[in-house]
């Protein structure tokens, strides 16, 4: 009984702290650009939580969204238009090297604009789907460590034990560029609310399977 009070305590704890934020991106964000550059070495591109006085610091909103890239225990699922975040493709590499299973879905114009991170990637050996379409795929959201996938890499890895870990969605109007992150007025929530992430895990599982057609060719540098 007690031990069972003990591991209640520790649960409403844990959901207690895990994150439920709202970071928006203006025209104040960048007010504090040349001091970072300044501190940090110009061309850095790993953003540092240095202190700021800038409540808007797009830095330190770049450096959230990395955060939650960096706890990724066993998977990420990206749904975004444009990405050419050097830092955010960093962060990403470092959930590779840390053997997070990552899948790409992106539209199949963006993934060959300048500067895209997604061939990147691709190249690393992240699976990259697009849909054939004229459509766009407008999306722009991230799932970490989505319970339905967490399972599904269980079953895949015949695990009967997995690593404590909770899913957290990002999604917002931000596409993962400079201008983006950096530049224009954006919105971005991060949230570990079950029904949402749940949700969209939902609907990445359904466009991966729609475009699993797509050949890996067509992610390849033109």
């Amino acid at each position: 009984v007690i031990w069972k009070l003990v591991q209640c305590s520790r649960s409403k704890r844990e959901k207690a702290s895990r994150v439920h934020e709202v970071i928006v991106f203006n025209e104040l964000g960048e007010i504090c650009a040349a001091a970072h550059m300044r501190n940090n070495g110009i061309g850095s591109q790993k953003p540092q939580m240095s202190p700021c006085c800038n409540a808007h610091c797009s830095l330190r909103n770049v450096a959230k969204i990395a955060e939650q890239i960096d706890r990724a225990v066993y998977s990420i699922d990206l749904a975004i238009f444009i990405f050419s975040s050097l830092s955010l493709a960093d962060a990403l590499k470092r959930a590779l090297q840390r053997g997070v299973i990552i899948r790409i879905i992106s539209d199949g114009e963006m993934v060959y604009c300048t500067g895209s991170q997604i061939t990147m990637l691709a190249q690393l050996g992240v699976p990259v789907r697009v849909p054939i379409t004229t459509n766009l795929m407008h999306n722009k959201f991230c799932i970490i460590d989505g319970m339905e996938r967490v399972e599904e890499i269980r079953l895949l890895r015949k695990l009967k034990w997995m690593r404590p870990c909770y899913s957290i969605v990002i999604s917002g109007s931000l596409n993962w560029t400079a201008q983006g992150l950096g530049g224009n007025w954006e919105n971005c929530i991060i949230t570990a609310d079950e029904k949402l992430t749940a949700t969209f895990q939902a609907e990445f599982q359904r466009m991966w399977r729609a475009f699993g057609k797509t050949e890996a060719s067509r992610i390849q540098p033109k």
